[in-house]
This record gives C-alpha cells, structure tokens and sequence, in this order.
C-alpha cells in the first residue's frame, strides 16, 4: 500500500477487472507489473506524481490487496530463487558464457553506482521460468519486460535464451523488500567514498538511488542476489534512510538474479526468441494527464 509498484499494479488489475483468482496466474502477474513499471519510467519528468497517485488509487483496494496477499497459490512471489528453471535472455552478440569475477563498485565506478548492477549485467543475469500459459508468451519476468518496453534494454531480435540449473551448493541472498536492498548495500557499498546521487535523476523523478554493493565483495559471500517478485513490486522507488545511509532501488526492472560467480550447470540453448508478437495497449486516464496503460502480449485476434 505504500510502495508506488506494487500500488500501480494492483490499481491496474483492478481497471481491467482481474480478480484476485485471475491474478495467481504467473504470466497474467508479470504482464502487470511489467506494465507498472513501464508506467513508472523515471525518465518521463512526471514520475513524483504519478507514484503518488498510484498510491492515492490504491487505498480503496485493500480489500483485493489483502486477498491476493492471503491466497497460498502466490506463494512464488516470495520464495527462493527457484533453482531448476533459471532463464537468460539476451541480445546475440552477448558472450553465452557466465563472467567468472564481478566487477566492483567503488569511488572510481560512477556508472556501476548509478546502474546499481555490474556493467556486464546482461551476462549475469536470469529470470524464473514461468509456469507453460496457453498461448502466453511471458515465459518469464525478462519476457514480460520486454512485450510492455519495461526498462531502457533496446534489444535486438532474435534474442538469445539458455536454461540453467542452480546447484544446491549456490550460496544466494534474497531480496524481498526495500529495507533488504538497503541492508545488501550498508554492508557492501564503499559509502566512506560515495560521490553521492545522480542530478538528472533527481531532477528528473526525485529518485536518490544511494551507494551500490560493490558486486567484488558481495561476491565474497554470495554467488548470486535474487529480487523476488515482491522484491520487486515492493521495493522499486521506496527509499530507506538508516544508519546514517539512504538508499533507492530502481534500475532491477524484473524479477531476477544477478549471478556474481560461475555456478549455473546444465546450460541448454533454446530456440532464439523472434521480436514479441503484436502487442494491445489499454489506457486508464489518472487525472494528471498521465495515464497508466496495460500491455497484454496477446494476438489482435485473442480475447482481450
């Protein structure tokens, strides 16, 4: 209720009259909050209002957050990395391999800080494989992001996909909130020489994304850091202030894990992923000149 992700898909999923029964589908869950998020790009200018009329939105809908929150069959949105279905997607000219040490973020990473991600992320990182949906082509978090244009990745078709296990052994840290995303950077990042936040995204969206883990040392610890699907709606956009150290998390646009050490096994090629079929926008006007939308990745000729 207080978290403008979480508020922008649930008033979402209440202006397109998807009940809580509707929204334990895993794609139907993705497809919105990849949409949210879409919504919710810091770089339009408008984004301090829109988050907070998303929260102002979301106040009559207690009643559907609670049942949504309360039924077993979301249990996913809050569990482990999902070790036996891990997905990567990426452009093809990526290496296919996965990068044996991180790069850190320290004094002298600006970018590595202000991206909050190694700069060869795209390498690292993996999303859960959904549960099969007819005719669904959000096959996982990555998939969703792209059908709605979620994120600044501007990809080039086809896309290449490989599956991966993760060994019992893999030591991952879950993220399920904002005050985990906080704590993950008070005990990694170098705050002693942070050169503190970025001006365009703070003029842009009043955004201070803080000090970053320096991935090096995360790495020490950790093999790779998975944001939950509540992670992800809960903690994106939510600053937290302790210790002395504010941090916000923006730029993980998908449920995933960030794999700071080579312990995927069983790599398997999968077909390469053609440009997302067409794509049906629906629009809800706000009152602020600003309308969220849905992205559905469904054909023209499906059931809206």
């Amino acid at each position: 209720m207080t978290a403008p992700a979480a508020a922008a898909f649930f008033v979402l999923a209440d202006h397109h009259g998807l009940d809580a029964d509707a929204l334990t589908d895993p794609a139907t869950a993705s497809v919105l909050a990849a949409s949210a998020l879409s919504d919710l790009d810091p770089w339009t200018g408008q984004q301090p209002q829109v988050r907070a009329r998303a929260l102002e939105l979301v106040r009559p809908l207690r009643p559907l957050v609670a049942e949504v929150l309360a039924d077993p069959r979301n249990a996913w949105w809050d569990a482990p990395v999902d070790r036996a279905r891990q997905l990567r997607v990426t452009d093809r000219d990526v290496d296919p391999g996965i990068p044996t040490a991180p790069t850190g973020a320290g004094a002298d990473s600006w970018w590595e800080t202000y991206a909050q991600q190694p700069a060869d992320h795209a390498r690292r990182r993996t999303s859960t494989e959904l549960p099969p949906a007819v005719g669904e082509p959000a096959r996982s978090g990555v998939h969703a992001a792209l059908g709605c244009w979620a994120g600044d990745w501007d990809p080039v078709y086809p896309l290449r996909q490989t599956r991966f296990r993760v060994p019992a052994s893999a030591r991952v840290h879950e993220i399920r909130s904002a005050r985990d995303w906080h704590a993950l950077c008070l005990r990694y990042a170098d705050t002693a020489n942070y050169a503190g936040p970025d001006t365009n995204l703070l003029d842009s969206a009043q955004l201070n994304h803080g000090p970053a883990p320096e991935w090096s040392r995360v790495a020490g610890d950790w093999d790779g850091v998975h944001l939950t699907f509540a992670g992800l709606l809960t903690a994106l956009y939510v600053p937290v202030a302790a210790s002395g150290v504010l941090t916000t998390l923006w730029t993980w646009e998908w449920e995933s894990t960030l794999w700071l050490r080579p312990v995927l096994e069983e790599a398997e090629a999968l077909p390469d992923l053609a440009e997302l079929g067409s794509a049906r926008a629906f629009r809800t006007e706000l009152g602020s000149g600003r309308a969220f939308h849905v992205v559905g990745l469904w054909d023209d000729a499906a059931p809206g």
